[in-house]
């Protein structure tokens, strides 16, 4: 089994950023699985396994329509209603969980470390993501999933990536806000260390 070393694994975090546009290609289905096999690791509070994940790709145009339709796309860019068509994402992995847990605070934490298995697992295959937290209460009934006993807690935009993403000190008039520039370049300012450690 090959390990990455450090500098590499450093190297995938921060290009792991949010993508919310995309190359318009299809994300594969099977490609889709690899994802949730690499979730499929993660740690879950008393290894109970309960999140279960609805793949959506872009080659189902009627569901991924659907899931498209329903999610909120940068709450700072006041002006963006989310991407266009042939920068729309190319698929989606919508994660789960049964209802009567959907609030319970260790399987939410279950949902943020799966997810963030699924970015880094989509970066290291040179897609895009875009983590949702935020997507109309509707979403559920409209994949079936709320008639099978599920919630959905996250939704994960992927596809090739088709915007540039830099990230920058946080020391620009923009503080901790992201924005774009006319270039269409995506900025995303991150604190450093030593502010971060106490």
């Amino acid at each position: 089994m090959g390990v990455i070393d450090a500098e590499g694994f450093q190297q995938l975090i921060e290009g792991a950023r949010t993508y919310r546009r995309y190359s318009g290609q299809s994300v594969a289905e099977g490609d889709l699985r690899e994802l949730v096999e690499a979730a499929r690791f993660a740690p879950t509070g008393n290894n109970m396994q309960l999140l279960r994940f609805r793949l959506v790709s872009a080659d189902d145009a009627e569901a991924a329509e659907k899931v498209f339709s329903h999610l909120h796309w940068a709450g700072a860019l006041k002006d963006w209603d989310g991407p266009v068509e042939g920068e729309k994402p190319g698929g989606y992995v919508v994660i789960c969980l049964p209802q009567k847990l959907a609030d319970n605070p260790i399987r939410t934490i279950d949902v943020g470390i799966a997810s963030q298995s699924i970015v880094l697992a989509a970066a290291a295959r040179g897609l895009g993501a875009c983590m949702h937290k935020s997507y109309d209460a509707c979403l559920g009934d409209e994949l079936g999933l709320t008639e099978a006993g599920y919630a959905v807690s996250m939704v994960i935009a992927l596809g090739p990536r088709g915007e540039e993403v830099v990230v920058e000190p946080a020391t620009t008039e923009h503080g901790l806000t992201y924005w774009r520039e006319a270039d269409g370049s995506h900025h995303v300012p991150k604190l450093t260390v030593d502010d971060l450690v106490l």
